[in-house]
């Protein structure tokens, strides 16, 4: 703006101004002329700024979109190409290596494009392009979890391959090289026996100890063929993997068990036998033991037998437990005397079983009788209960009949007297309920269960017989009123 001007129509006109006016419209226009200087300069600095906001705008969204681009390609084609025709074992060669140093800077450029975004997010005024912003950050993080997930598989990878070498050494050079040694009697000395069971003892604790190595191997190996990354790339090497991992494992635990079996039959030794015999005879002490201490240590009256019957019912399903070991003895023995007929010419290890079996038939028959008792005695309680119960309503329902129709009803005599006849008849009726109580009462009495209990509920009963010989003679006697009135 020409500021000049209006210097020089003011100067044109100042003969006809005060002097005064003159030099404050003077004053005015030196003041105006720098206010306009100011604001065309911060105008400038404000197009400058914006220019450069807008030019890191556009290396933003070109870096985000060439990232997006670059890690969906890699996924999905690059990494195929790269891994294509190789072994498990080469294939992570490649991924502890190239691929891994790839999915590092690609992280570091994930981190660096975030932070700019956050940056120009917060001197953005337009919310359109706000928005945009926003969903392209989030872009980003969704990227970055899958390459924190990819470099979690990467691992994973490496673990899985470290454990089966690990894995393949142990079986190999360790364990299934001695386990293929058969045993022979024929062969084999006393001492000879005696160190191989040493190390047939050292393998099978050796394979027990390596039992959650394996777990956790075959775990890893099942959870990467859930992963989809994994599936496209190595879809038939993982499977064919676990499957021999598995199948050796199958089968170094069947050569372990037979080579126990050829060593406890061919050296004819009845120290396992014995063995099981005395662990199990101090069994059946323990359970005989325990069943003579159940019905004191369960407490007394209802609650005690409901205790005792369910202390039972957990130790029955222990016993169902221990039958296995029981029968195993009798399978053993049999095993050996099938293979080696004259091993028992004494016969001092049958009669040891069989008084085993024959302990073990009775502590079963004892559970099962006393719980039978048990659960007898808690269903005659039960029923006790609820029959007194439903007689004690039944009683009061039909003393309210009966007092209606002695002091309220103003019906007929003979309706009356054929409401007395019905309830003659309903009590007859429950004769045989209410006997049943009696008999029920009885043997729970002699069976001493809650005896505090039962006394109180004999009471009631007797209390309750008093009363329907009661209502029996006002019936009787209401009766005998409405027949005279009647005549």
């Amino acid at each position: 703006m020409n500021y000049n001007v209006f210097r020089q129509t003011i100067t044109e006109i100042s003969p006809e101004l005060h002097p005064d006016d003159i030099d404050q419209l003077m004053q005015k226009l030196n003041v105006l002329e720098i206010q306009w200087t100011d604001a065309e300069r911060i105008i400038r600095t404000l197009i400058d700024n914006l220019t450069k906001k807008r030019s890191e705008y556009d290396d933003f969204e070109n870096k985000c979109k060439r990232l997006i681009e670059w890690f969906e390609h890699f996924l999905n084609t690059e990494i195929n190409h790269r891994i294509d025709g190789l072994t498990l074992e080469a294939s992570l060669d490649i991924l502890k290596t190239e691929i891994r140093n790839l999915i590092s800077d690609k992280r570091r450029s994930v981190n660096d494009l975030s932070i700019a975004a956050r940056l120009l997010q917060t001197d953005i005024t337009d919310q359109l392009q706000l928005q945009t912003l926003k969903q392209q950050i989030d872009r980003l993080e969704q990227q970055k979890n899958i390459i924190k997930k990819t470099e979690i598989v990467l691992k994973m990878f490496h673990d899985f391959e470290q454990g089966l070498e690990n894995l393949r050494s142990w079986m190999m050079d360790t364990i299934e090289t001695n386990l293929q040694k058969s045993l022979s009697i024929n062969t084999l000395n006393s001492n000879e026996l005696r160190a191989h069971q040493q190390s047939i003892i050292t393998i099978e604790g050796d394979i027990e100890k390596h039992t959650t190595i394996v777990s956790s191997v075959l775990a890893l190996g099942h959870y990467l063929l859930s992963e989809i990354d994994i599936r496209s790339r190595n879809i038939n090497s993982i499977p064919r993997t676990i499957q021999s991992i598995e199948q050796r494992w199958t089968s170094l635990k069947d050569l372990i068990r037979k080579r126990k079996v050829e060593l406890d039959t061919q050296h004819v030794s009845w120290k396992n036998v014995e063995d099981a015999i005395k662990r199990a005879s101090k069994m059946i002490t323990d359970h005989e033991r325990f069943l003579n201490e159940v019905k004191r240590t369960c407490g007394q009256g209802l609650q005690g037998v409901k205790n005792e019957y369910k202390t039972l019912e957990n130790f029955k399903r222990t016993l169902d437990n221990d039958e296995k070991d029981i029968q195993q003895i009798t399978d053993n023995y049999s095993e050996i005397i099938r293979n080696h007929p004259t091993a028992d010419s004494t016969g001092e290890i049958r009669s040891k079983i069989k008084e085993i079996n024959t302990r073990w038939e009775i502590l079963i028959g004892t559970v099962h009788q006393t719980m039978k008792n048990l659960k007898y005695m808690l269903s005659v309680h039960g029923d006790f209960q609820l029959r007194q119960d439903l007689l004690g309503l039944w009683l009061t329902d039909l003393d309210i009949l009966l007092t209606n129709l002695e002091h309220l009803s103003e019906a007929p005599s003979n309706e009356k007297i054929r409401q007395l006849d019905d309830m003659d008849r309903e009590i007859q009726e429950k004769q045989t309920k209410i006997e049943y109580v009696r008999t029920c009462a009885n043997y729970l009495l002699s069976k001493t269960i809650d005896a505090r209990g039962l006394t109180i509920n004999m009471n009631e009963l007797t209390k309750f017989c008093q009363q329907l010989r009661d209502l029996t003679k006002r019936i009787k006697k209401l009766k005998q009123k409405e027949m005279n009135s009647s005549d």
